[in-house]
């Protein structure tokens, strides 16, 4: 079953593509699909559903994503150890709460260029993330 799958720069991915492999890889254990701007909420809230084993998501420049995709990946991915959101523009506070809250394995988090942070996502990190070893922000 696939483990890992890198589609970044695949800027004519679509949804519907995301969804498929989120059905049929429930073993998938790393996503990188940054770049990918077709994508929104709804491919990234099926992979939170169907890859529970998920430890490595790159969203990095998927300027559609909300809040809403990332606190499923936050519920959905108990076992995420690196997440990059890295130009994720319309993310705030709220989504990388539920990360930290959510993701306590996380040993890495880009949030680079996300202007809607602020320092309560940083210091939620730092309470609920205490294996985090790379924070890029």
């Amino acid at each position: 079953s696939l483990a890992s799958l890198n589609v970044r720069y695949c800027e004519n991915l679509t949804d519907d593509s995301i969804k498929a492999v989120a059905a049929g890889c429930p073993s998938l254990a790393s996503l990188d699909v940054g770049d990918s701007g077709n994508l929104t909420d709804e491919s990234i809230k099926a992979v939170a559903a169907g890859c529970p084993s998920l430890a490595s998501l790159d969203v990095g420049d998927c300027e559609n994503l909300t809040d809403e995709s990332i606190k499923a990946v936050a519920a959905g991915c108990p076992s995420l150890a690196s997440l990059n959101v890295g130009y994720c523009n319309n993310l705030t506070d709220e989504s990388i709460k539920a990360v930290a809250a959510g993701c306590p394995s996380l040993t890495s988090l880009n949030v680079w260029n996300c202007r809607n942070l602020t320092d309560e996502s940083i210091k939620a990190v730092a309470a609920g993330c205490p294996s985090l070893a790379s924070l890029d922000v």
